[in-house]
């Protein structure tokens, strides 16, 4: 049985590359350069939803529901302000194009997941005093989806 882990010592990269295949040894493949953001503190959700299609008969007064179009979810990048961070400095650049760009997310437990996305934003926070200067990045994840790949 595998066991849960936690998303401590994650990293997660980005890279302007673009994979020949939308797979693991394209993703991983020699030309593929990826950049560490830095001070990266929180992810959000991945995973494909679909669109619920529905109609009810009359006959029978009951809803037939099927999967219509699915949609990839806007992610959020929280992250502690470091412009001096080359991967953070990517990630703001890329929220300037209209370039989809490639990510990698290394988890401690050696599992890899890759994908693409466009960076929609890249938004500074507000606060005071005791507040540290954080920044989200929103990454809408492109339509192919995640790759997935087990540790070795």
């Amino acid at each position: 049985m595998a066991t849960p882990i936690t998303f401590a010592g994650s990293v997660i990269s980005i890279s302007a590359g673009t994979p020949a295949t939308y797979d693991a040894a394209g993703f991983a493949a020699v030309g593929m350069t990826y950049t560490a953001i830095g001070e990266l503190v929180s992810v959000g959700d991945r995973g494909r939803t679909y669109t619920d299609v529905s109609y009810t008969t009359m006959a029978d007064r009951g809803t037939l529901h099927r999967k219509g179009s699915y949609d990839e979810p806007e992610t959020p990048f929280e992250i502690g302000v470091d412009r001096a961070d080359a991967g953070q400095v990517l990630l703001k650049s890329a929220s300037q194009t209209d370039v989809i760009h490639s990510f990698k997310v290394e988890y401690s437990n050696g599992e890899v997941d890759y994908f693409q996305g466009l960076v929609f934003s890249f938004v500074t926070t507000g606060g005071d005093s005791n507040t540290i200067r954080m920044a989200t990045a929103n990454v809408r994840i492109d339509r192919q989806g995640v790759v997935e790949v087990a540790a070795v």
